[in-house]
């Protein structure tokens, strides 16, 4: 048609360093954005095993200070049949005559426990006997509290603050009776934790 003239526009595509430039910064947008991912991974990985770690810490230092609130004044025959205290404290253990013990399944025996705490291959292990007064050949149960145990610390303290590493006393010994128990752990990756729990009344 006279008078009217048609204009065609080229679209303009990318050209190939265009491209290359815009592959470049996606592909360093992900490795940023991979790094930033896997620290949060590392990090949620990291604040779960802290906190299970705690969860089993809490664990065993409950159920130690569960059992020694129970603590009882009754003496057992060991295996020889000679009598023993009801409470032993020697060479880093502690064994102790509990009451408390629940029977759900309403088997004969004493609500009374026989009960002990030592460090066995950096583990922090509890025995308990199947009775009271252990007769010859009588092994104990066992079960693992606790990992990652370097060492294991019990000792009484008396009025006057002298530590009692060992007990019975010795006829010898001029340490007052214990007032508190002091229960210390030594753990490779937190440290020294440690535990101060009084000596009930009428146990000693």
């Amino acid at each position: 048609m006279p008078g009217r003239s048609v204009r065609l526009t080229r679209s303009r595509g990318f050209t190939l360093f265009e491209m290359l430039i815009a592959v470049s910064i996606f592909a360093l947008m992900g490795v940023v954005a991979f790094s930033g991912l896997s620290q949060m991974t590392r990090t949620g990985e990291a604040v779960a095993e802290a906190n299970r770690r705690l969860s089993d810490l809490q664990f065993a230092v409950v159920y130690f200070t569960r059992d020694w609130s129970q603590v009882s004044p009754r003496k057992i025959r060991d295996q020889y049949g000679d009598e023993e205290s009801n409470i032993v404290l020697t060479d880093g253990a502690i064994s102790f005559t509990r009451s408390g013990w629940s029977n759900l399944l309403g088997y004969t025996r004493s609500s009374l426990q026989r009960v002990q705490y030592l460090v066995i291959d950096n583990q922090l292990v509890r025995r308990h006997w199947p009775s009271l007064d252990q007769a010859a050949g009588t092994l104990p149960f066992q079960s693992v509290l606790l990992d990652g145990v370097e060492q294991m610390e019990v000792e009484f303290f008396d009025d006057a603050e002298e530590p009692i590493r060992s007990w019975p006393a010795s006829t010898e010994s001029d340490a007052d009776d214990p007032i508190v128990l002091v229960f210390r752990l030594d753990l490779t990756d937190i440290g020294e934790i440690t535990r101060v729990l009084e000596v009930p009344s009428g146990v000693l």
